[in-house]
């Protein structure tokens, strides 16, 4: 297989090693600018939950009675949540080399 211009040895048709590929693929997170995104992103996530939440219990309290709003952003909440520690997770594995 031939990889894209910019990686392999010299030119060559015939690929590159084990290295290349992994360079090419990407790598892991390891800088703590993106784990502060990641943090950002789900605290603005979990702030617009929680704001449709209040909005959907003080506009339209006959529609969205207050323990029905609670119990929807908890379970907003724990998914949300699972996501996020999903995301963290993956983003902090390392790289396993046989």
């Amino acid at each position: 297989m031939t990889l894209p211009k910019g990686y392999g040895t010299g030119g060559r048709k015939e690929g590159g090693g084990r290295d290349e590929y992994e360079k090419m693929i990407g790598h892991r997170v390891e800088s703590s600018f993106w784990r502060r995104i990641y943090i950002f992103g789900f605290a603005l996530c979990w702030a617009a939950t929680a704001g449709g939440v209040y909005v959907g219990v003080t506009i339209y309290p006959w529609a969205y009675p207050l323990p029905s709003g609670l119990y929807a952003l908890s379970v907003l909440t724990v998914i949300e949540a699972l996501g996020f520690l999903f995301i963290i997770k993956i983003t902090g594995e390392k790289l396993h080399r046989p």
